[in-house]
């Protein structure tokens, strides 16, 4: 579901209430983007994805309950249209090879190289989208 002037519909979901705020904040910024919730661990992001049904879910890896790459096979399963992408603060991992093995989305860092991975991505993703007006 599309918002109405036509933004990405986005969760966040990030243990951090640091970095949760700072990523929200880069998206809001960037215009492209309804946050549309967020979510303090992998299995809030499961509900919260089922309440809100995003366009996109932006999901940290290391998080309590339930994991990223957990969370986001689980979403893959349950909501196929919605668009999932995981970030890090780890710059490699072994877990970047198993996302990309079970069909996963790409896995960019927390640093600042990740604002332009992650608008790369989202480009990729919503090409009609993801320009600011």
């Amino acid at each position: 579901m599309e918002s109405r002037d036509g933004r990405i519909r986005v969760l966040v979901a990030d243990d951090s209430p640091t970095a949760l705020r700072s990523v929200c904040r880069y998206l809001k910024f960037e215009g492209a983007f309804q946050i549309v919730g967020t979510a303090r661990d992998g299995q809030h992001a499961l509900h919260q994805a089922q309440r809100f049904r995003p366009d996109l879910i932006l999901i940290d890896l290391s998080m309590p309950l339930k994991n990223g790459l957990e969370a986001a096979m689980e979403l893959r399963k349950a909501y196929p249209e919605i668009r999932v992408l995981i970030y890090s603060q780890f710059k490699r991992t072994r877990t970047a090879g198993r996302v990309l093995t079970v069909g996963g989305p790409r896995l960019c860092g927390k640093k600042a190289k990740c604002r332009k991975t992650l608008m790369e991505e989202v480009h990729r993703l919503f090409p009609d989208k993801s320009q600011k007006d």
